[in-house]
């Protein structure tokens, strides 16, 4: 299916919204915070989720956006020492997507407000401390009848605890670095899943699993239960008595921070390996040596996995990335940002498209990238709302003269700012390659085990496209090149994980540890 199609189908979508104006009249959210919910006057930023009732996510709440597959209306404003007991009006001066709140389209509606007081992470509504309402419905007609909508900030989310299994196991350590970087004490945490059968008398290699964006450590639970259901003869049974799996936590404040050192996250990388790992290797039963430490990670940890395998070569051993995030900025999703003059749009046949940033199974566009990012304003003004793309920023990028991760693009216009995108080049891991072909080109080719599927959702294939035919170009004569990039046929990035090529991967890691003599062939250490 064509870029063009996709293009042209989007700036058919989009003329179609923009022609239809509302004729409703001044529409307010009034958002209460009930004196039982907090004992003291909270800060942060109120934001209020709705759901159009006619709208095929009628099943889900709210405030579970933001949706890419159908993009609803979100409005937020901040609120400074908000007492119990009080309230804030968000109306047509709040931040808002697609349209102020007095312009959205007559219809019945489902709204949901959160209040959320903690930057920690990317996971809004699931934040110990924040505050959400009920659900509430209403109707904006076409009579002009002004609307007032009450929320009542009632329910608080508590501090979960983290979840049990047989043969799981958390670490949760101090990070110096972390810590003197942010002014507070962080913390480094893991989820372990002990090996089935664990023998006291032997060591074992260690899988270390990077989470994708929204992933979390205790993704070690379905680990763990997927161990103990494989078949003990099948490839996936055999690795599971011959490796520790270790499930990382790749979120901070600005959200997945894929564990590359950053001047908005502070050093990520160092403290994993430096802190956490070394943590690893004395709390068990581990191989101490960089050809038993295999990386892991799909999407955002797909990118993180093979950026702490070239920066850290001497740590980690081997890896296996599947989808991963922009591997060459010059396939940024579809924008190269080094000579694209726009982020959000493009002009194909003498006409203006929105480049999309999400597509359906059948390549249908779903959202913009001015969508996404418009819907990041309204949840964190300035980059801050640690999601997909201010998470990128975050990482990729500066910090801005504010204290946040400096615009690459602007944020209404889209219009890219070419020195900013210049910070960039450092973590463009083609771009990397490209200028050190000697140094990085053996290692991945040696160690990267890179698939992707053609019809990726977020168009992550045409980096990967471009990576590859770099590293095709490279020939070193050794024997010892067991990576490959591999772009599967008629799958996306979720899609994917049914082919043949991800269920490979179990034996690959066998095959690898069989191979530097950590086990044998027979499955013993």
């Amino acid at each position: 299916m064509s870029r063009r199609w996709f293009l042209s189908m989007v700036a058919a979508a989009s003329a179609l919204s923009a022609s239809a104006l509302s004729v409703s009249g001044q529409v307010e959210f009034h958002v209460a915070l009930e004196r039982n919910t907090l004992d003291a006057p909270a800060s942060g930023r109120v934001v209020v989720y709705l759901i159009d009732q006619d709208s095929p996510l009628r099943g889900r709440e709210p405030a579970d956006g933001p949706f890419f597959e159908d993009p609803q209306p979100m409005f937020s404003v901040a609120a400074d020492g908000l007492v119990p007991g009080g309230s804030v009006v968000v109306d047509d001066d709040c931040v808002w997507f697609p349209v102020p709140p007095s312009e959205l389209e007559p219809g019945v509606y489902r709204a949901q407000a959160v209040l959320d007081r903690r930057r920690r992470s990317s996971r809004w509504t699931r934040e110990a401390g924040n505050v959400f309402s009920d659900p509430t419905l209403f109707e904006v007609t076409r009579s002009g009848k002004p609307v007032r909508v009450d929320l009542r900030l009632s329910r608080r989310v508590e501090e979960p605890e983290l979840p049990r299994a047989p043969g799981v196991s958390y670490v949760r350590v101090r990070s110096e670095l972390l810590s003197d970087f942010r002014g507070e004490d962080v913390y480094l945490r893991a989820g372990v899943v002990e090996p089935i059968g664990l023998d006291p008398d032997r060591r074992y290699a260690v899988v270390y699993q990077i989470p994708g964006f929204g992933g979390e450590l205790t993704g070690a639970v379905d680990v763990a239960r997927r161990f103990r259901a494989a078949d003990p003869d099948s490839l996936p049974g055999q690795l599971a008595r011959q490796v520790y799996w270790v499930v990382l936590d790749p979120e901070g404040p600005n959200g997945h921070h894929l564990f590359a050192d950053s001047a908005n996250n502070g050093p990520v990388g160092r403290a994993l390996v430096e802190e956490l790992v070394p943590v690893i290797d004395t709390s068990y039963q581990t191989i101490a040596e960089p050809g038993a430490r295999l990386l892991r990670g799909h999407s955002s940890g797909g990118w993180s996995t093979i950026w702490l395998g070239i920066t850290y070569p001497e740590t980690f051993g081997a890896m296996w990335s599947s989808s991963p995030d922009p591997v060459d900025f010059r396939a940024f999703q579809a924008v190269d940002i080094y000579h694209d003059e726009n982020m959000y749009r493009r002009t194909v046949d003498g006409k203006t498209v929105w480049i999309p940033s999400y597509s359906d199974d059948q390549g249908r566009p779903g959202m913009t990238i001015r969508q996404e990012n418009r819907m990041e304003e309204v949840l964190g003004p300035n980059n801050t709302s640690a999601q997909q793309w201010d998470s990128w920023l975050a990482v990729f990028g500066p910090r801005s003269d504010r204290g946040t991760p400096a615009d690459l693009y602007d944020p209404a216009t889209g219009e890219l700012n070419h020195a900013v995108a210049e910070r960039f080049r450092r973590y463009d891991i083609g771009e990397r390659l490209r200028g050190d072909r000697a140094g990085l080109g053996p290692i991945l080719k040696q160690r990267l085990r890179l698939i992707v599927g053609e019809m990726d959702n977020y168009d992550l294939d045409e980096a990967v496209r471009l990576l590859k035919r770099e590293l095709d170009s490279l020939q070193f004569g050794g024997s010892d090149e067991a990576g490959f990039i591999e772009i599967v046929p008629g799958v996306d990035h979720s899609t994917i994980y049914r082919t043949r090529e991800m269920q490979a991967i179990p034996g690959q890691m066998l095959e690898h540890l069989v191979e530097r003599g950590y086990i044998d062939r027979g499955g013993g250490g």
